[in-house]
């Protein structure tokens, strides 16, 4: 393998980043839209959207962070090398709760308040998006939980696993009325993944086999199919109704979602190609995330240009979903290559500077008040 391949970016694994984006739009469709689906009597169109599109999104937001603790577990743990990310992903974030805000406000004429107005000066401090604040979160943890993991050592981590899988995945993934109350949109989903992909990463060196990873795709699709066909047929509930707790792909964690989500990773981490288009769109889809969860938007794109209310019961639903996603995402990148454009102009004609200035700085002050040791990096 030669030295520029080697550092250049797998397009399998970039790849993946823009399927799980895709996959998270595609949720959108049921989850945020006005027509109800879980009300509607079964059929086949329900089970594709409930027992599909709906967990997909779960598994896309999975992937995202896997292919992102993949390579942070073997990245340096200092706290510098967190915050620096962390730099990075408060700029992105900041730029489009500010673009977000001002659009809406002058085209969309959106009723301000003072909630909004913090969110958009603090996106992450108020959790605007839950996966960004999350995320920050874990960065700022990573060092020392990376620490604490590679001090156990194999056998103790393994066992670490073993039993957060079935604590979660099992008993709060399969029987939810045994759930150990895994929180929802918070940095405890990304330990648990962690925790994980980790002990993949570190000791497992041997690719996992292609049927093997196709049967756990395979298997977590099975799982909830056959969870939306036994709810539907025991109660046509709504999407807020208690019995759909039980929907097993509506949470992370849960063993259909991780089964399908680990076993796609093991697909494309074991093909390498290099494409440079490929690479260049999978930079924004961050960004793609951040324009079509942004609250605002989902109203205008799920309730209002793209409500499934007066096609549901036609034959066309699952192909205009399906392409309907794909103008969404196409029109997303194309958008953040505007910002990406902006930001090379301006902010990155020195990229990292700034923090590298400011954080010697922050850094002699510590040490210099007693605050940190000389040996936190």
């Amino acid at each position: 393998m030669s030295k520029h391949y080697k550092n250049t970016r797998n397009s399998s694994i970039e790849l993946l980043r823009i399927i799980a984006t895709y996959l998270i739009i595609l949720r959108h469709f049921v989850v945020f839209n006005t027509f109800d689906v879980w009300s509607q009597a079964l059929s086949i169109k329900k089970v594709v959207l409930e027992g599909i599109f709906y967990p997909s999104g779960k598994i896309g937001v999975v992937l995202f962070f896997l292919i992102s603790a993949w390579f942070l577990c073997e990245s340096p743990t200092s706290l510098k090398a967190s915050f620096k990310r962390l730099w990075f992903l408060e700029r992105e974030v900041l730029f489009y709760s500010i673009a977000l805000f001002g659009f809406f406000y002058l085209f969309q004429h959106a009723q301000i308040n003072t909630q909004l107005v913090l969110n958009t000066i603090f996106p992450i401090s108020t959790n605007l998006w839950w996966y960004a604040t999350s995320y920050a979160v874990f960065l700022i943890l990573m060092p020392f939980f990376t620490k604490g993991l590679q001090a156990l050592g194999k056998q103790t981590h393994k066992a670490c696993c073993l039993i957060c899988i079935i604590m979660w995945s099992i008993c709060g993934g399969i029987f939810n009325f045994i759930s150990f109350d895994m929180p929802e949109q918070n940095v405890l989903i990304f330990l648990y993944l962690y925790t994980l992909v980790s002990y993949w990463r570190w000791y497992i060196k041997d690719p996992i086999q292609t049927k093997i990873s196709i049967l756990a795709i395979i298997a977590g699709y099975a799982i909830t199919t056959v969870s939306v066909i036994f709810l539907s047929s025991i109660n046509y509930g709504t999407q807020n109704d208690p019995s759909l707790q039980g929907m097993l792909g509506k949470n992370e964690w849960m063993l259909p979602v991780m089964l399908i989500s680990f076993g796609t990773f093991a697909l494309f981490k074991e093909h390498h190609f290099v494409n440079r288009i490929i690479n260049s769109i999978a930079k924004s889809m961050f960004s793609v995330y951040l324009i079509t969860v942004y609250p605002l938007s989902s109203t205008l794109l799920w309730q209002k240009l793209f409500n499934i209310s007066n096609i549901y019961n036609s034959r066309a639903l699952v192909p205009f979903i399906i392409i309907a996603g794909l103008f969404i995402l196409t029109s997303c990148i194309c958008i953040d290559y505007l910002r990406r454009w902006i930001f090379r102009i301006t902010i990155d004609r020195n990229k990292g500077r700034w923090f590298d200035y400011a954080w010697e700085k922050l850094h002699s002050i510590c040490i210099e008040k007693h605050i940190i040791g000389t040996d936190i990096p």
